[in-house]
């Protein structure tokens, strides 16, 4: 006869025993009557998945999911372990497979309905190019390294930028592509961000592409102008 033992805690089964006899009882009674030591049982579990285990409660066996075979992610794309049998309050469940892309590359997900889903190629290069859009726009020189690139590049101080802007001609009715009195207030600042409106405008009129102004902000070298 076999007798199956379980967990003190957590009541999952853990391994099964030649059930031995119970001596006083069995000298008394005159039959085999069986020995159980506390946290076993006679009834044997039953069969269940890898992903499964058997846990005796109320007095018989109950086949559960074994959370403790996945992984939790939380709110922030971080990634834990599971202690537990039953399935944590909180959190997100996910295999192992998952929980190790989610740790390498947490920026290709995200959470939708309660559920952590991978986000689409197109998606996530959309959100790098955003990213690296922020990133360029955040890159600043001082008015100094802007004005003595463009000298280098065009021979032109920002007093000449104006003078060209103002020589441009108008048709009838036709405002100015610059505002030149605004565009006088920003030559003063300190410094000047790569996002800045006013960085394209007269770069566009100085024959700069965006690509060109991008790297000349990357690395403060006029070269890039030219």
């Amino acid at each position: 006869m076999n007798i199956y033992y379980y967990d003190n805690e957590t009541g999952e089964y853990l391994s099964t025993g030649e059930c031995e006899a119970d001596p006083q009882e069995t000298k008394d009674k005159g039959y085999f009557v069986p020995l159980v030591p506390a946290y076993a049982t006679l009834l044997p579990p039953g069969e269940y998945e890898d992903d499964e285990v058997a846990v005796f409660q109320d007095n018989s066996w109950v086949i559960k999911t074994d959370y403790r075979n996945y992984m939790l992610v939380d709110d922030n794309l971080t990634v834990s372990s599971i202690t537990t049998i039953d399935k944590p309050e909180s959190g997100y469940v996910v295999n192992e497979a998952t929980a190790q892309e989610i740790t390498e590359y947490p920026d290709k997900f995200k959470i939708v309905d309660g559920a952590v889903v991978k986000k689409t190629d197109a998606e996530y290069q959309a959100e790098l190019a955003q990213k690296e859009a922020l990133r360029v726009a955040q890159l600043n020189l001082t008015g100094a390294d802007l004005e003595r690139a463009i000298y280098k590049a065009k021979g032109m101080d920002f007093n000449d930028v104006i003078a060209l802007i103002e020589a441009q001609p108008l048709s009838e009715g036709q405002e100015p592509q610059i505002d030149i009195k605004a565009l006088k207030i920003e030559l003063k600042a300190n410094n000047f961000y790569r996002g800045n409106p006013y960085i394209d405008a007269v770069g566009t009129l100085l024959g700069f592409t965006k690509q060109q102004l991008d790297e000349f902000f990357e690395t403060n070298d006029y070269t890039k102008l030219l």
